[in-house]
């Protein structure tokens, strides 16, 4: 099912029922409540959510924004499932809980999270300047590529234990609420799930309701800068796969409307089964035609009614 993101409206309504009306004015079916949303505006758009036309497909963690915590800036890495500070990560479980608590009430099937990352500060500015010189398959740019892939698989391993105990007491919430628990693949390499990790976690939770949510800009960035190789999804995740998050990008800068940028959504087409939600996830200010083009350019690719 095509959906939209509510990030690029994030800031423009400050009235529940305005920003309903101005996601079903885009005529896509379905809707993905992202974490910007604060307390007054969900509370607002809920009666209006369930008397439109639209369908909640899924809400991106932490949904909507606590109001005990405005002073911090909205995000999906508000608090981290894989913190080793267990007071912190009880943080993280308990807002989640209450997200896929929200995901129930609207009837949305999944809960998008991003799931925290490995506690190091990888040298990103040495890497973003390899591929700005179109130099990524130089010996120096392997070499610090190795540095920082070594650093964060030494040092990962407290935080996956630390995430697989986070998962192990929300899995439970999200079964008795019917929710799957969709695993983001990350845009920097120190963020969990690495592409090794999630055959280690579908592995550990077998049988759960437990999948993996692929974005499209965050692949595109990992292609660019070689640390997960070319292809489609990370492996094992294929099978796993209960919705995307689609954007466009021209080299590191995504979140663009699909057919503005570099990708190529065609591959995507043979793994999209059944009516998983295909999420158009663009950046807060995305003019409206570039909303209607993405949309149309979406529509044509996966051929697609609605």
């Amino acid at each position: 099912m095509l959906s939209l993101s509510t990030s690029f409206m994030a800031g423009c309504c400050d009235n529940g029922k305005d920003l309903v009306a101005a996601i079903e004015a885009f005529g896509a079916p379905g809707v993905e409540l992202e974490y910007r949303i604060s307390e007054k505006l969900f509370h607002q758009m809920r009666p209006v959510l369930a008397a439109s036309t639209l369908q909640v497909t899924s809400i991106h963690n932490f949904s909507p924004h606590p109001k005990i915590f405005a002073k911090l800036a909205p995000s999906g890495d508000l608090f981290s499932l894989s913190d080793t500070d267990r007071e912190r990560r009880k943080l993280a479980v308990q807002w989640t809980q209450r997200t896929i608590e929200h995901a129930n009430d609207l009837e949305a099937r999944a809960v998008v999270l991003h799931c925290g990352r490995v506690d190091m500060t990888p040298d990103v500015e040495s890497l973003y300047g390899f591929l700005k010189a179109d130099a990524m398959e130089t010996e120096a740019a392997k070499a610090c590529l190795s540095t920082q892939l070594d650093m964060r698989d030494r040092l990962k391993p407290p935080h996956l234990d630390a995430l697989c105990s986070s998962l192990d007491r929300l899995l439970g919430t999200a079964e008795r609420h019917s929710v799957t628990l969709a695993l983001e693949n990350r845009f920097h390499l120190h963020e969990l799930p690495g592409p090794d990790d999630f055959q280690t976690l579908f592995g550990e939770f077998r049988g759960a309701p437990l999948g993996y949510w692929h974005d499209t800009g965050h692949a595109h960035a990992a292609h660019l800068l070689t640390w997960l190789p070319p292809g489609d999804l990370p492996a094992g995740c294929a099978d796993r796969l209960v919705g995307m998050h689609l954007h466009d990008a021209r080299g590191l800068d995504d979140h663009l409307a699909p057919g503005a940028g570099d990708i190529d959504f065609n591959p995507l087409k043979p793994l999209v089964k059944g009516d998983i939600p295909l999420v158009m996830e663009l950046k807060p200010g995305t003019p409206d035609q570039a909303v209607h083009d993405g949309l149309a350019h979406l529509r044509k690719t996966f051929e697609l009614k609605g």
